[in-house]
């Protein structure tokens, strides 16, 4: 299924069994309330993967936000799978009814296994049973007649686990994107004080635009997940997405960027989770492998200036500056500011070339170690003096935003991928 998980043999699904019973059994002894014992229902000699490890996360959140904070949880993830053990001071009957309405109403529901053991021991039954993986009748006369066999289970399971992940990180993807627009102040950019430089955007423009691009995020990960040299069916992709954004947008630029930056980290990603390729080289290889166009843009206005090639050059890096700012926000709670001036003073961004030439470039980065090298308390009132210079000289550092956006993004889903391998 999966690059990092390790298949397991039948004897220590047996021992972890026998392991879990003794768990449930010293719990009802020590609580003497009912006991919630979560584990995933996955065919196959793989029962553990960061695509495993999300959905059980997903699992642990939705038990949490029905039923509250248990007296006592415990958490284990092994090569046999993904274990959690809460106790509640509920009844075992209202415990149960809530576990029945997460495996049925939840997309990743079908790979839950939520078993209820009352306070004297007894374990709760379903009174409806379960739907086959498969073909979604009922799941006892296929699991008898082996009506599918195991590799037809494990590919819907795996199917499930993808179609999951997916969604989830378009949400994040399309999150990170709001985050970074509701970020206020930013100098030049639109937020929630003003529109910075741009006249013709404005942030409710930018809450659609991130909408727009949700069903693109989990295609570009799904492409990565599916086939290691996507780039083509990418940029087809991609295409596609700027068409529905400017559809949007009346025809305005407001996520081009990002679309170009975040389908390559989200194919990356998917890519990762299959096969372990690092994400920031893999994001590399698949922007040099990508049909330059020869159509007039901004970008290549600039490069043709000033010889500086902005997102692409980032991209074919492995995303250099990206990864600063992820490290940033990770080391510094969060201070979206500080990183993003960070990203100001150091890189050429062309969105700044384009609108100020090397004189504008220069004079933004400039300002942004001005603000910098100033106590933390005093950075948010003088960037709100650097957003009005900006102003006055048309400046905008849209490619920062993205770099930003992207790092907030990564800061999301840095639990599903190695830092160590990943970023040296």
């Amino acid at each position: 299924m999966n690059f990092n998980a390790g298949s397991i043999t039948l004897q220590q699904v047996l021992d972890a069994r026998d392991h879990r019973h003794e768990i449930q059994q010293l719990l009802l002894s020590e609580f003497r309330r009912p006991v919630l014992s979560f584990t995933m229902n996955i065919a196959g000699e793989v029962k553990n993967s960061p695509l495993i490890k999300l959905a059980f996360d997903h699992g642990i959140q939705s038990i949490t936000d029905l039923l509250g904070t248990p007296h006592k949880m415990e958490i284990l993830r092994k090569p046999t799978g993904c274990e959690a053990f809460l106790v509640y001071g509920k009844s075992a009957e209202k415990i149960k009814q809530t576990c029945i309405n997460i495996e049925s109403k939840s997309p990743i529901g079908r790979l839950f296994d939520m078993d209820v053991i009352d306070a004297d021991g007894q374990k709760l039954s379903r009174q409806e049973p379960r739907t086959c993986i498969v073909c979604g009748g009922p799941v006892a006369p296929c699991s008898r007649s082996r009506a599918h066999g195991l590799d037809a289970v494990k590919a819907r399971t795996n199917q499930l686990l993808l179609q999951f992940a997916a969604k989830q990180f378009e949400g994040l993807a399309a999150e990170a994107l709001v985050e970074e627009v509701r970020f206020t102040p930013k100098p030049g950019l639109v937020d929630l004080r003003n529109q910075g430089s741009h006249k013709d955007m404005d942030f409710a423009m930018f809450e659609r635009s991130a909408d727009s691009l949700r069903s693109y995020f989990s295609e570009a990960f799904l492409l990565g997940a599916e086939e290691k040299d996507c780039m083509k069916k990418l940029q087809k992709a991609g295409i596609a997405a700027e068409s529905r954004m400017l559809e949007t947008t009346g025809g305005v630029n407001t996520h081009k960027g990002a679309i170009y930056a975040f389908g390559l980290i989200l194919a990356a990603l998917g890519n990762y989770l299959m096969r372990g390729d690092d994400i920031f080289q893999h994001a590399s290889r698949l922007a040099r492998a990508a049909e330059v166009s020869d159509s007039k843009t901004h970008g290549r206005e600039v490069f043709e200036k000033f010889g500086i090639r902005g997102a692409r050059e980032e991209a074919e890096a492995g995303f250099p500056s990206a990864k600063k700012a992820y490290l940033l926000l990770k080391h510094s709670g969060g201070d979206m500011l500080s990183t993003l001036l960070q990203l100001i003073s150091e890189c050429p961004d062309t969105n700044l070339l384009y609108r100020g030439g090397l004189e504008g470039l220069v004079y933004a980065q400039n300002w942004a170690k001005f603000v910098l090298n100033r106590p933390a308390f005093s950075r948010p009132s003088l960037t709100k003096r650097m957003d009005q210079a900006f102003i006055r000289k048309n400046l905008s550092p849209g490619g920062c935003a993205d770099l930003l956006a992207l790092a907030l993004f990564l800061r999301k889903v840095d639990s599903l991928w190695n830092e160590n391998d990943c970023i040296q």
